[in-house]
């Protein structure tokens, strides 16, 4: 062994001067430096670039059948128009909607923004309809919500239809809200999974009516009491992963993999769209601190799965 060392030894020797310009070459810097960036890429991408996570496994609630039917990971420097559609509106509720550097797709993320400007709130809305629609599947994405109190950020799918019918979502399709957050210290109330259709209210009069079932806010964290005055885990300090199984009898809402929520009662049987907002409603915008704006919401990915 002593005898192989002092063999490499010796031939490093006569031959250092050509390792060492080698070495000094610019073009083995290069490689080097490629090779460091690439290996920082990919360690990047698996500890804070989790939309490619998704590729190597299934969300846990979906069985061996499902796979990946659509997706849009945000990468670029523009929003996908073979994906995402803007409203025709050009205001709603109490915000300018869609206005110059409302929506933003820069570092790998779409960033969703409210904007205080010319004395406006200026707020944002894509929606896939018009490109892609449909019925049942899983649907997921990963956000961070927006910081301030006074406007709402949402994950949604809405149908083409509400109001066609009275009393039949399986027909008229259902807004579902797989998770929507009203700002930063809001207690337990104040963020929302629900499913509206349109159908008989209260009042004996058509509108709309929101499915009974009761999302289970202790099992994100936070206090567990899930009483009105607990506060809300604030759910704009991190990204999350936020999920609704819609099969033909049930809807199963997820955060981070746990079920929240499962609705059996207003379940459509009609392609529907997916929405990506962050509004600012009349009720709502009196709390609105406009010296804080700009506020966001981030994206990282959002993903259908269906059975082939």
């Amino acid at each position: 062994m002593p005898k192989i060392f002092g063999e490499i030894l010796r031939r490093y020797w006569s031959m250092r001067h050509l390792i060492q310009k080698v070495l000094r070459s610019r073009l083995v810097q290069c490689l080097v430096i490629f090779v460091l960036l690439l290996r920082g890429l990919e360690s990047h991408a698996e500890d804070v670039g989790s939309s490619h996570v998704g590729d190597r496994q299934l969300p846990h609630c979906l069985t061996k059948d499902y796979q990946v039917v659509w997706r849009d990971e945000f990468v670029g420097d523009m929003l996908n128009t073979d994906n995402w559609t803007m409203p025709s509106i050009k205001v709603r509720e109490a915000a300018s909607l869609n206005s110059d550097g409302t929506i933003v797709v820069e570092g790998g993320l779409l960033h969703l923004k409210t904007l205080w400007r010319n004395e406006k709130v200026h707020a944002s809305y894509i929606q896939t309809r018009g490109r892609h629609e449909w019925k049942h599947g899983y649907f997921e994405c990963r956000l961070k919500f927006q910081k301030l109190q006074g406007h709402h950020g949402a994950f949604w799918v809405q149908t083409p239809s509400f109001r066609s019918f009275t009393d039949q979502p399986e027909k008229s399709g259902t807004e579902m809200d797989i998770i929507e957050w009203f700002g930063s210290g809001r207690r337990h109330g104040w963020a929302g999974m629900n499913i509206y259709y349109w159908g008989t209210t209260d009042k004996g009069v058509p509108g709309s009516v929101r499915s009974p079932s009761i999302p289970d806010f202790p099992k994100m964290g936070g206090p567990q009491d899930g009483s009105p005055d607990s506060p809300m885990k604030d759910l704009s300090e991190d990204f999350h992963i936020y999920g609704l199984l819609w099969t033909e009898k049930e809807c199963a809402f997820f955060c981070d993999g746990v079920e929240i929520m499962r609705d059996v009662k207003a379940i459509s049987q009609i392609p529907q769209y997916i929405v990506l907002s962050l509004l600012c409603s009349h009720w709502e915008r009196p709390r609105l601190d406009v010296a804080k704006l700009p506020d966001e919401m981030q994206i990282d990915y959002v993903r259908v799965y269906q059975k082939p």
